[in-house]
């Protein structure tokens, strides 16, 4: 009975330690998202209706998002949650951020959602992993409602935002990383910050099972086992 509840009091723990910090002070700024940043830190004195933040995937267009609503006390959506039967309830917001427009995208939708939010002098802002100029668009007063747009760019992270963001992990999880691990994990994992988090989450999973401090060597032996479990 005792070892059942240490091992749910453990898993509580872990779930726990599992949620993003995804604030203004948690995103932290390089070369690669000052732009995008800039933007959102103008907020309400945004000069145009709107923006469009483009990336690949893990470069940080969710946290973004996620800053910008809390900035503006605004709704965020996928753009497949876009129907006609909830286009006023989003238009009503001052700010709507609307994320993966890339897909599965409702252009009637979402042209009746644009005319809604400049009627209401709302403000939008959109993610996509494809510049608009790209997207295969039919409408075409959407098209230009979206080309009207201004637009920043996202790219992966370096090196320095990557492992101030795996030392800011961490640390929320009480866990001071040493700066050897760190080099060690950057030569060996992809450059996004999807990466890094499930990264830091397995690392900490493993280490809290295990009992281990967090090590090169017990980090080799993670990211070995891993490699071969893929192998398998």
């Amino acid at each position: 009975m005792r070892k059942n509840l240490k091992s749910i009091s453990k898993q509580l723990i872990l779930d726990l330690r599992t949620l993003p910090s995804m604030g203004r002070k948690d995103y932290y700024v390089s070369k690669s998202n000052e732009d995008a940043v800039a933007w959102i830190d103008k907020w309400p004195g945004w000069s145009t209706f709107g923006l469009v933040v483009v990336g690949p995937s893990g470069a940080g267009k969710t946290h973004l998002a996620s800053v910008l609503k809390h900035f503006s006390n605004g709704i965020l959506v996928k753009n497949s949650d876009i129907g006609e039967k909830n286009i006023l309830e989003l238009s009503s917001n001052n700010c709507l951020i609307l994320e993966d427009i890339d897909v599965n995208l409702s252009e009637a939708n979402l042209l009746h959602l644009f005319n809604f939010l400049l009627e209401n002098n709302s403000k939008i802002m959109i993610t996509s992993k494809i510049p608009i100029k790209k997207l295969s668009i039919k409408l075409a007063d959407l098209k230009s409602r979206l080309l009207s747009l201004s637009q920043v760019n996202l790219g992966l992270p370096d090196d320095t935002l990557l492992s101030r963001v795996i030392i800011k992990q961490f640390s929320d999880k009480g866990v001071k990383i040493d700066m050897e691990v760190v080099n060690y994990l950057l030569r060996r994992m992809d450059r996004s910050f999807l990466s890094a988090n499930g990264l830091v989450a397995k690392i900490d999973f493993a280490s809290i099972q295990s009992s281990r401090k967090i090590t090169i060597p017990f980090v080799r032996e993670l990211l070995s086992t891993k490699t071969n479990n893929k192998a398998q």
